[in-house]
């Protein structure tokens, strides 16, 4: 006969399972209303609009269109993408993802007056049965003019349209004349009309375009500083330019691929320079690469300490000791590479990719090349083996359910607590909070990783989420390792050196913080609150962390700017934090149960509890609507 615990156990596998079900045919699944969910009327602007029959009234032309396609890449494509596909710079970060009006059952398949709808209203104007509170599909009512709504739609009618009936193009031979139009209507949003990567996304974008009139591509099989082949343009073209807004334009033809690259040498003049004196490319060879040894990977780890972890840190988060003085959002000097996040590498991770960017460098950064009269082929490969022991061997998968494991005895509140690598990891992305003002728009927070478990009596979260840089007022209060400065090179060394006396640190002007949301209630049957910090009829309550005062404690809100804090006799969570080389470890608990249950998430076991998380980057400004949020996941106590 089974054990009491056994059977629990059980029924705790099929209520996951049942849930992962239930997700699978909700956020992960969704579905789009039909055009019979769709109100006959609205308010808009305080003014009745009747849905029934309703036109657009701007005039179908190509100016109207471009005019929208301006309007677009400003406010829709971080989410919807260039390509209107929902693969946007944020497509990854949101369940359900992003629209992709290239679906069949997309808008293209409905009229003109429901999508004018669904973004006058937006995710909190969906009908109840789907389940609207996840949606981060902004209102744009009351932000975007009606008429710049219809330019809008216009655009996205013609463009997915002329997506779906793509064709190869007619010419036999590839010219820049042609790309010259290929240009104008796909590439100078972004890139500017005249190729100075200052058209209207430029605002939106980080890194900005490229300005071609400069002639610099970052991404070559060329030395450092020299022009890019026709091969490497094309390349670029096709394959996009992963974790940025630049998008892959493999489904262009070939054709005009070939056309583009011909068009974007007439905008600089190193081009023409290049043929006029007789010069010929040369390529960047990359050898065949050796078999992975520990002795390799110990010449590497010294090799990166001394050459890399100035920018790139110890451990390969961004935090090395000069890169504040790289950092310049506004001049698009952005931030090293994270190397613990492989998936996000603009050429890719894999050995040879990464090895022709050692070797080449990023024209127009602070990545330098290494160069073959000082670093030889042997040494390239020991940084590349070292380098991929920074990182997963793959991206963590995203789990639809957040699993509160059981344990015996007291929750341990150091992240540092061997108790803790027993737990299972959960990756969860964030985006950028631009569903309302104000926006962040380059986010340096992208994803946070959770653990959890209770007692029967408290449950504690384990959270760790990187960032570049500490509040310093935090090193007054708990254990803070910053990556130090390279080591001098033995001949720089003297007897004397001696570490100049550390600064008093000061706080941040704002402060970095994390919170976990909970709705309040989760029983009372009206439906989740809106993932963005809930409204007047679904509250929800925040266990909010700051670096300064560092302590935790428990907020509520109806809304993105209507946070509350708990009085004092309400406040119950303990916490402690560190931060260790680009990245803080935070444990924060709870008891289950409270006596203020007005105010408080309660918990048991066996119940599906929704949960999400928002992190504020003080050091980037970030503060009050300005951060990186999550949708909505699910949390079940074992």
């Amino acid at each position: 006969m089974a054990s009491k615990e056994s059977g629990t156990r059980i029924q705790f596998v099929f209520a996951v399972v049942g849930l992962i079900l239930a997700l699978c045919g909700q956020a992960y699944a969704f579905t789009s209303p039909d055009v019979s969910d769709m109100p006959q009327t609205i308010q808009v602007d305080g003014k009745q609009v009747s849905l029934k029959d309703l036109n657009s009234p701007v005039t179908k032309s190509e100016r109207a269109s471009k005019e929208g396609a301006a309007i677009y890449i400003k406010n829709c494509v971080l989410c919807h993408g260039d390509l209107l596909d929902g693969r946007g710079l944020f497509g990854d970060s949101f369940f359900p993802r992003p629209a992709n009006f290239l679906h069949s059952q997309s808008v293209l398949s409905k009229p003109q007056a429901y999508t004018y709808w669904r973004i006058m209203k937006g995710g909190p104007g969906l009908p109840e049965k789907y389940n609207p509170w996840d949606s981060a599909m902004p209102a744009w009512e009351g932000v975007l003019k009606e008429e710049d709504v219809w330019k809008v739609i216009q655009y996205i009618y013609s463009t997915a349209e002329e997506r779906k009936q793509t064709k190869e193009s007619p010419l036999s031979e590839p010219s820049a004349d042609r790309g010259a139009r290929v240009y104008a209507d796909k590439c100078a949003v972004c890139h500017g009309d005249e190729g100075a990567g200052d058209g209207p996304g430029a605002k939106i974008s980080s890194p900005f375009p490229r300005n071609f009139i400069k002639g610099h591509i970052k991404f070559r099989t060329t030395p450092f500083g020299k022009i890019p082949t026709d091969k490497d343009l094309f390349d670029i073209i096709t394959q996009g330019m992963p974790g940025t807004t630049m998008p892959a334009w493999k489904h262009l033809p070939e054709n005009d691929r070939h056309s583009l690259v011909l068009y974007l040498k007439t905008l600089s003049k190193k081009f023409a320079k290049f043929v006029k004196k007789g010069k010929t490319h040369k390529i960047v060879m990359i050898p065949d690469p050796p078999a992975f040894t520990l002795e390799s990977l110990e010449r590497g780890k010294e090799l990166f300490t001394q050459n890399c972890s100035a920018c790139h840190g110890v451990k390969g988060r961004g935090d090395g000791a000069s890169t504040k003085k790289i950092v310049n959002i506004p001049t698009d000097s952005i931030w090293p590479r994270n190397l613990s996040k492989p998936w996000k590498f603009r050429r890719g991770d894999k050995r040879k990719e990464i090895f022709l960017t050692l070797r080449t460098g990023l024209s127009l950064s602070a990545m330098p090349r290494f160069s073959p009269r000082i670093f030889k082929d042997e040494q390239i490969w020991d940084l590349v083996h070292y380098v991929q022991t920074l990182a997963p061997s793959q991206k963590p998968k995203t789990p639809p359910i957040l699993k509160v494991q059981k344990i015996d005895g007291a929750l341990p509140t150091d992240p540092n607590d061997p108790l803790w690598k027993t737990m299972d990891s959960n990756f969860y992305p964030l985006g950028g909070q631009i569903i309302q003002s104000k926006k962040v728009l380059y986010p340096t927070v992208d994803n946070v990783v959770v653990k959890a478990m209770h007692n029967e009596t408290e449950i504690a979260f384990h959270i760790h989420w990187d960032d570049p840089t500490v509040d310093p007022a935090l090193k007054k209060f708990s254990t803070v390792e910053e990556s130090p400065a390279p080591p001098l090179p033995a001949h720089l060394r003297s007897d004397d050196d001696e570490e100049e006396p550390a600064e008093e640190p000061v706080a941040q002007q704002y402060a970095d913080s994390i919170a976990i949301q909970f709705p309040i209630s989760v029983n009372g049957g009206s439906g989740k609150p809106y993932f963005l910090n809930g409204d007047a009829e679904h509250p929800v309550n925040l266990w909010q962390w700051s670096s300064y005062p560092m302590k935790a404690v428990e907020v509520n809100a109806t809304g993105i700017d209507t946070l509350k804090k708990q009085p004092e006799i309400s406040q119950s969570l303990a916490s402690k934090v560190i931060f260790k080389y680009g990245r803080y470890s935070l444990v924060i608990k709870r008891r289950l149960t409270t006596e203020d249950t007005q105010n408080d998430i309660q918990f048991r076991a066996g119940q599906t509890i929704p949960i999400a998380f928002n992190v504020w980057n003080g050091s980037a400004g970030e503060t009050g609507s300005q951060k990186t949020i999550s949708s909505w996941f699910s949390l079940v106590l074992e």
